[in-house]
């Protein structure tokens, strides 16, 4: 099972879907993966989730920053707090 965390991280990405009109047809065809593959990083009691390579893909596709999936509230944070806060939530996210 994914952590909360995780869970987070993947809804973001299921609501970017959404809004952008995707399938997971569509998400599962631009990362090389399965449909059912989709659908299992989607479901909260699997423990699949999206690899960092296949979010930096989706980022890209949908033409979003990878700090803006991981992190929030990130106004006033000096380049190196952002990077450290942004390294630790990737840390988490694979943990």
């Amino acid at each position: 099972m994914k952590t909360d965390y995780q869970n987070a991280i993947v809804n973001k990405v299921r609501r970017l879907r959404l809004l952008q009109n995707y399938s997971q047809q569509d998400i599962a065809l631009f990362l090389g993966i399965s449909n059912g593959q989709v659908g299992n990083i989607e479901t909260p009691t699997k423990s699949h989730k999206y690899t960092l390579a296949q979010l930096s893909r989706i980022c890209d596709e949908f033409n979003i920053r990878i700090v803006e999936l991981f992190l929030e509230n990130i106004d006033g944070l000096t380049s190196e707090e952002l990077i450290n806060r942004l390294i630790n939530s990737i840390i988490e996210y694979e943990n």
